[in-house]
């Protein structure tokens, strides 16, 4: 077994402001680190070959609603990616909690709470980049939905298609939830992963319906 050399150094706040995606504010904004835990270390594989490695394990607090989160910024000598200038390291970077940038938040508290919890637990899953469940959540909001509003059918298929003759949603909008229920399907029968892309606009779709079903008439109620 090969030799394990690894070195740590502990930094404090570095006096500079970072562009970072704040999960609370939903968007770019700017950061603090506030502390740094530095690991790098060299792991011998035998033969003359060594794997090189770096992590910086960051506090971070935003500049705007103050909260604070976790991001570690890692690189490997094994991943090797190619630009003009020759071979390079990319990084690696993760959030804790995670977030994902395409993705806002509604006012959950306003919807049923069958709904309300899937919604969270989707979110979460693409935030933490389990595309796979995310699908599977992605289909069962529409099912928890269709279920909620009543829809007829004996499938998710028709039950889409009576939230047209109900009003709920416009034959338009039945296609993009057919489009989500495909995109279900695949996650659930096949174990297929979409990226995050794919996710996200399926998350501002599904959004998009229960901010009209639900979040805006609550809201109306309550003001009127």
């Amino acid at each position: 077994m090969g030799e394990v050399s690894k070195f740590f150094t502990i930094q404090k706040c570095d006096n500079k402001s970072h562009r970072v995606l704040c999960k609370e504010c939903a968007r770019e904004t700017l950061h603090s680190i506030v502390s740094s835990y530095l690991e790098s270390g060299s792991d011998d594989c035998g033969g003359g070959n060594t794997i090189d490695w770096h992590c910086d394990n960051q506090i971070i607090q935003c500049l705007g609603c103050e909260t604070v989160s976790f991001r570690t910024i890692s690189t490997c000598s094994e991943d090797t990616e190619y630009d003009h200038y020759g071979p390079c390291h990319p990084e690696t970077i993760k959030y804790y909690p995670g977030r994902a940038e395409g993705l806002r938040s509604i006012e959950s508290y306003l919807l049923p709470f069958t709904i309300q919890q899937i919604y969270k637990e989707t979110i979460l899953s693409i935030e933490n980049e389990q595309y796979v469940l995310a699908g599977i959540g992605i289909r069962a909001i529409i099912e928890t939905i269709c279920k909620d509003l009543e829809a007829d059918g004996r499938n998710l298929y028709q039950k889409i298609d009576s939230l047209v003759g109900k009003s709920i949603v416009t034959p338009e909008g039945a296609r993009f939830l057919h489009k989500l229920r495909v995109l279900g399907n695949e996650a659930a029968h096949e174990v297929k992963a979409h990226n995050s892309m794919q996710l996200e606009l399926a998350m501002q779709i599904i959004e998009h319906m229960l901010d009209g079903t639900y979040v805006i008439p609550a809201r109306v109620k309550s003001v009127f």
